[in-house]
Formats: C-alpha cells, sequence, structure tokens
C-alpha cells in the first residue's frame, strides 16, 4: 500500500489539529504539495495555515511540508468594522433664556403637568 496525505487546513485563530482534514494520494513530494497549498489560498485567501502529513500503511504519520498565508485576509477586520452601532449625536441644551422664556430648543427637561383632581362635593 502506498503512501497517503493527510491535510490539515485551518482558519485564522484555529489550532492545526481543529482543522478540516483531508486526504490524497497523488501528492508524493514537497514541491507538489507547495503548488497545492498555493492553489488552496488562491481559491481561498482567509485560509491561514495548511500542513502536509504522511502517514504510511502502519498508521505512522510525519509532516513534510507547512505553508502559512503572507496574505491573509483576516474576518477581525471585518467584523470590528460592523461591531460598532452608529451613534446619535447628542440634541444640544437648552441655554439659560429658552428655559425661561418656553422656547424650544435641545432637550426639554420640563414635566408634564398632572391633571387637577376633581373634588368630590357632597351634598
Amino acid at each position: 500500500m502506498s503512501d497517503a496525505v493527510e491535510i490539515y487546513v485551518c482558519m485564522e485563530g484555529q489550532a492545526l489539529k481543529e482543522g478540516k482534514v483531508e486526504y490524497s494520494q497523488s501528492i508524493y513530494d514537497k514541491h507538489a504539495a507547495e503548488q497545492d497549498a498555493q492553489a488552496r489560498v488562491t481559491r481561498n485567501p482567509k485560509i491561514h495555515k495548511i500542513a502536509y502529513y504522511r502517514v504510511n500503511a502502519e498508521g505512522d504519520f510525519r509532516i513534510f511540508y507547512s505553508f502559512t498565508n503572507p496574505n491573509l485576509v483576516s474576518n477581525k477586520s471585518t467584523i470590528d468594522q460592523h461591531d460598532k452601532k452608529p451613534r446619535r449625536k447628542k440634541p444640544a441644551k437648552r441655554t439659560w433664556w429658552q428655559k425661561l422664556l418656553g422656547l424650544k430648543g435641545g432637550v426639554s427637561k420640563s414635566r408634564k403637568k398632572k391633571p387637577a383632581k376633581k373634588a368630590n362635593k357632597k351634598a
């Protein structure tokens, strides 16, 4: 039985063993692994790291190529841009003159008048 290759593909912030695992019978050497890694990164620029492990018939494995994406497109910058809520501009406070003359402008601090209680007249 010929050696198989395990390919671990992980995104940013993900451990290598937690990444997606794929198997290949067509990658035999470091040059083929390098070409495969370049092709994967061009298809998906969010890939952070790719590792190639050679696995033999007994189940032993050995890493023979590892690739880290130098042109990583980070998700964090996109999240940071959309994470912040737009802030409303605070209305200007009313000046002393506006309060004195009862003009509307800025924040109104006046209280609503409570309706007067009707007196019960007993006759």
